[in-house]
């Protein structure tokens, strides 16, 4: 009798075992995640981000896990930023232009909405328009991402408890020839307990727990400032959150270096910020990527990346010094673009050219020592991560593997097709 109960007994510990594994592995690392995302942010142009930052390595390059991402959209197609926060926030492959959507038009479930299913507080983030293609495809389901009435309903109804971007307009009514247009979007979600703000003013004032920020560029805060107090409100939830935050303006800014250096070291900052939360609070996870490249930016010999340290603005930014007929073009380029040895013919051409910002930037990238083209690539991008389950995000991955392993390391489980 007792010989024929070891091999029951023998079966029992190795069942048991393998469960105990089973329950292991699907133990989430964290309770919350912050996913950073740099609108057209190739490895070069955080190169370039180091650069202006004074060489050391950046917050995002200290972050001790790292890898590689490749971008394209469904068929092979060089993605937009439509296709590719579809992959981020749902782990789908589908055509550019289309948000939470797959190619066949078919929703699906992202990363953010499987989060607020289970308990999880949520909040999207973008210093650009709140219903551009980054932030929407974590929060609507649309086949076309120019549809920007019907992205922010479906992102007023999200249930996102903080959402900031620039884009009031998209919010409120229209009226045009005596005919008005449009749901006031924002008198509903201050129905629904939400405090809308328009200012950084009115942001650093604002108490409640559900937040939307609706901001123009000149009043808007900055990027670092908009993740504490995005962070400082989702904090509240035991259950923990999913935060994205959207740095867009290197997807704008190819051709300019000293622009999109100075946008990667915002990004930089607000991700400094997010790891100095991350390592008080614990049990979370931080992740760095980038949607795809943009200008295939190319660091060739002899680079003097070091230009870029003393540059005080983008390329508009510095011609907006300009006086009117530019008889200040030199001390401009000196005090604002670190170019002290400005010669009488860079100075010529940025005073005879018909877009004095574009002429500074061609002077910039040739002072520089960079090369661009227009447009996205499929040039594959960075990933960096650290927390709890940063190792998930090493070695050479698609952003469709993105979404899935934030949900496997919160614990989440497979992402699910959203509700048709």
């Amino acid at each position: 009798m007792a010989q024929r109960t070891r091999p029951v007994l023998f079966a029992l510990i190795l069942a048991s075992a393998s469960l105990l594994s089973i329950v292991a592995y699907a133990a989430p690392n964290a309770d919350s995640v912050i996913l950073f995302i740099g609108d057209g942010m190739g490895p070069n142009q955080i190169v370039l981000g180091r650069a202006a930052g004074g060489g050391d390595p950046l917050a995002m390059e200290r972050m001790p896990y790292s890898g590689m991402v490749t971008t394209v959209s469904a068929g092979g197609e060089v993605t937009d930023s439509g296709a590719s926060s579809t992959a981020l926030g749902s782990g789908y492959k589908t055509e550019n232009g289309v948000l939470g959507m797959t190619a066949a038009h078919k929703p699906r479930q992202t990363i953010l909405e499987r989060s607020l299913k289970l308990g999880k507080s949520a909040g999207v983030i973008s210093d650009d328009s709140l219903t551009g293609a980054t932030p929407a495809g974590f929060m609507v389901h649309v086949p076309d991402r120019d549809l920007s009435a019907e992205i922010a309903e479906q992102e007023a109804k999200s249930g996102a408890q903080v959402m900031m971007g620039y884009g009031r307009d998209a919010f409120v009514p229209k009226t045009e020839a005596g005919k008005t247009t449009g749901h006031d979007l924002v008198g509903e979600l201050r129905k629904k307990g939400y405090e809308v703000v328009f200012t950084r003013d009115e942001l650093m004032a604002a108490k409640a727990p559900r937040l939307v920020g609706l901001f123009d560029e000149d009043k808007a805060p900055t990027l670092q400032e908009m993740v504490k107090e995005a962070l400082a409100r989702l904090n509240r939830n035991d259950r923990g959150f999913f935060l994205v935050v959207e740095q867009a303006w290197p997807d704008w800014k190819e051709g300019d270096p000293s622009g999109v250096a100075l946008d990667v070291l915002a990004l930089d900052k607000a991700v400094a910020a997010a790891l100095d939360f991350a390592r008080i609070r614990g049990r979370t996870l931080v992740v760095v990527t980038s949607d795809h490249e943009t200008g295939n930016l190319q660091i060739t010999s002899p680079a003097r990346l070091s230009a870029l340290r003393a540059a005080k603005g983008s390329a508009s930014q510095i011609a907006e010094h300009l006086n009117a007929d530019r008889s200040n073009t030199t001390q401009v380029m000196a005090a604002y673009a670190g170019i002290s040895d400005l010669t009488d013919a860079e100075a010529n051409q940025v005073k005879t050219a018909k877009d004095t910002g574009d002429a500074i930037a061609a002077l910039m990238t040739r002072r520089v020592g960079v090369q661009w083209t227009l447009g996205h690539t499929a040039t594959p991008v960075k990933v960096f991560a650290s927390g709890p389950g940063g190792e998930r995000f090493t070695g050479n991955l698609d952003n469709t593997n993105i979404p899935q392993r934030i949900a496997d390391t919160l614990g989440l489980g497979p992402l699910e097709g959203a509700q048709e």
